[in-house]
């Protein structure tokens, strides 16, 4: 995994959601884990080396940072806003074991030997919950875990003081196509906004490479930019097939690694979500 600093490492080039870790005086804390099994373990067992595992925080729900908890069943508690266990393993179809099973298949071959029976599965939920805001103090480290609405209705950012490091989740998508289908893009500008101040040289993102705080403002735009490009298209009387078929961004970022053959989705699903906003039917997250 890639060294951010002294203590804060991540990973940041594989197929899912970047995972990560911080070492303490007393053990590790681990932020997200792989989707895909091989890397789930490999993590596990780097972070093992080093010491105990202490907890592991979900920034969010989706699948991609969630599946690799199976792997960490037993070694510590796991951490996360309320809102993330309401909606903790919901997938778009199947159960969260098929629809991971066919991303292993393409994506991790070698995993599928460490796949238990679906009969045996489990996702490891978390056992710990906030709802606005939670500290950890563990060993010479402080966590602070802020609820940051926006890209879902529970999604948090864990801020390491010491390090001067946030683990974001997808609140920031570095150089990479934004998914917006459970988004509430007012939100998720207010949780920008917020992000910036705090005291940090190194954002680890949910997606796409390590960044700094002037990626924010870029992020903030993007979404902007894609809420007005709805809306002028609605100015204009397109309905939403319309909007669908004439709105895209494919030539602004690539898709994030292993998903690339998902980017006329993500258009699809990004033009459908903001048309419902603009038009008040989606739930509000602020």
């Amino acid at each position: 995994m890639e060294k951010i600093t002294e203590n804060v490492y991540a990973a940041t080039d594989i197929r899912g959601c970047n995972p990560g870790y911080v070492m303490t005086r007393d053990g590790a804390v681990i932020i997200d884990t792989p989707q895909l099994p091989t890397k789930a373990v490999a993590m596990r067992e780097e972070v093992l080396k080093k010491g105990p595992i202490r907890y592991l925080i979900n920034t969010e729900h989706h699948i991609d940072h969630i599946f690799g908890n199976y792997f960490f069943t037993g070694l510590c508690p796991v951490v996360a806003h309320e809102h993330i266990l309401k909606d903790f393993g919901v997938v778009s179809s199947g159960t969260p074991y098929s629809y991971s099973l066919e991303v292993v298949k393409k994506d991790d071959p070698e995993g599928i030997s460490l796949m238990p029976p679906e009969k045996d599965f489990h996702l490891n939920p978390p056992t710990i919950l906030f709802s606005h805001g939670l500290k950890l103090w563990v060993g010479d480290q402080v966590f602070e875990l802020f609820h940051t609405p926006g890209h879902t209705r529970g999604q948090i950012a864990v801020y390491v003081p010491k390090e001067k490091v946030v683990f974001v989740g997808d609140t920031i998508f570095c150089e990479c196509q934004t998914w917006f289908h459970a988004a509430d893009p007012d939100a998720w500008l207010w949780s920008l906004d917020f992000l910036k101040t705090l005291d940090v040289d190194h954002i680890v993102p949910g997606h796409g490479p390590i960044c700094n705080k002037d990626y924010i403002m870029k992020q903030s735009a993007f979404i902007r930019e894609w809420v007005t490009a709805v809306a002028v298209g609605m100015a204009k009387g397109w309905g939403l097939q319309e909007c669908t078929q004439r709105i895209s961004f494919l030539d602004r970022f690539p898709v994030d690694i292993g998903q690339e053959a998902a980017g006329p989705m993500i258009q699809e699903k990004a033009v459908e979500r903001i048309y419902s906003f603009l038009h008040g039917k989606i739930e509000r997250y602020r």
